[in-house]
């Protein structure tokens, strides 16, 4: 005997254990499957539960199509959180990065401010080699935007993230330190965001592909 409630579950599972779909995108997708069923069978009274249920489905659409259009949706918020990341880099080249708070006691005139396009010329050898693989890493993420598809693994939007909450870390242990020196300023805060931000779009990313390459395996079974 044919029982909506049961085989609504029964979808749903199907649905939830091939894909990345999350609980809300679930939920969405289940009161739509419902109200197709109380449509179908409002307008035709004779036609079976199992029948309208067969046809709410249908016009649904295969777990290929329905991941596929929730990526799509989603494929926006990524880029603008991509963007946002890339924009708070470039701000940060132009804003103070390290300075002496006070100033200088010695040179009163002396300006204590360093921003980050001047970071080469101040940053000793060692300190210049990670700040260009730094600066190089990031430039690598911009690929994205036009690839059709991530080709790399998750590893590279771990790195990312990596590459900006290191210094991150390493600004907070100064300022609660509390001795005397460079102190981290806004551009520096900046730059170091810029790469966690970037790091979470590139993890958005992948697993809005996961989700449809988990999708269309359903779709094979």
């Amino acid at each position: 005997m044919f029982e909506l409630d049961t085989e609504v579950r029964n979808w749903r599972t199907r649905l939830e254990r091939g894909s990345s779909l999350s609980a809300r995108e679930l939920d969405e997708l289940e009161d739509h499957l419902r109200a197709r069923v109380s449509l179908e069978l409002d307008l035709n009274p004779a036609l079976p539960p199992a029948k309208a249920f067969t046809t709410a489905v249908s016009e649904l659409g295969e777990p290929k199509a329905i991941s596929r259009e929730f990526a799509k949706a989603g494929r926006p918020r990524w880029r603008r959180l991509f963007l946002t990341g890339w924009a708070l880099y470039v701000a940060s080249f132009f804003l103070p990065a390290w300075g002496i708070p006070g100033g200088i006691p010695s040179r009163p005139d002396a300006d204590s401010t360093t921003y980050a396009y001047e970071m080469l010329t101040q940053l000793p050898a060692g300190g210049q080699v990670m700040f260009l693989l730094s600066n190089l890493i990031m430039l690598l993420t911009l690929p994205a935007l036009r690839r059709p598809r991530p080709s790399r693994k998750l590893w590279w939007a771990w790195l990312v993230g990596a590459t900006g909450a290191f210094p991150f870390g390493v600004g907070v242990l100064r300022v609660v330190d509390g001795g005397m020196g460079l102190y981290p300023d806004v551009g520096f805060w900046l730059w170091s965001a810029s790469f966690l931000v970037v790091a979470t779009a590139l993890w958005r990313r992948k697993r809005d592909w996961a989700s449809v390459q988990s999708a269309e395996s359903i779709a094979q079974l």
